[in-house]
């Protein structure tokens, strides 16, 4: 039996039936915590390539991330793994749709709405379960 993070996961696995589950593994790039020097061009800001774990693949290729919480640095690496993953079609789903600031002016789906990123709330919504149902 499947071990999911959290409960919210595990409804969605329920939900969905077809599935598979931290199937792939993308690569990102991340800005680097320690003080580090491009050896080439003298910058200090340096990104390290780091791994992505999806976490619901469905049959027809698209990828979920199932968000309960969704903290700035959740965020901030989305973003990036959907930037860096261009040909992957990589979605948000919301267990609800939260503030993503302190100051309580931007939603979750607002901030997918301002980058282009698909988004729901609860449940996936079947028609993504059933777009592109002829791919490979």
């Amino acid at each position: 039996m499947t071990k999911f993070r959290s409960k919210f996961e595990e409804r969605v696995a329920k939900d969905l039936k077809d599935f598979t589950y931290e199937c792939t593994t993308l690569l990102y790039n991340k800005r680097t915590t320690r003080k580090m020097v491009c050896l080439d061009c003298g910058s200090q800001h340096v990104l390290q390539k780091a791994k992505y774990l999806t976490d619901f693949r469905l049959p027809n290729g698209i990828y979920i991330e199932a968000k309960g919480w969704f903290k700035a640095s959740d965020r901030t690496k989305m973003e990036s793994v959907i930037k860096c993953n261009t040909d992957c079609d990589i979605r948000m789903l919301f267990q609800k749709d939260g503030w993503a600031n302190p100051s309580k002016t931007v939603k979750y789906s607002e901030w997918c709405d301002k980058r282009k990123i698909k988004w729901a709330i609860g449940k996936v919504p079947i028609s993504w379960v059933r777009e592109n149902e002829n791919h490979d």
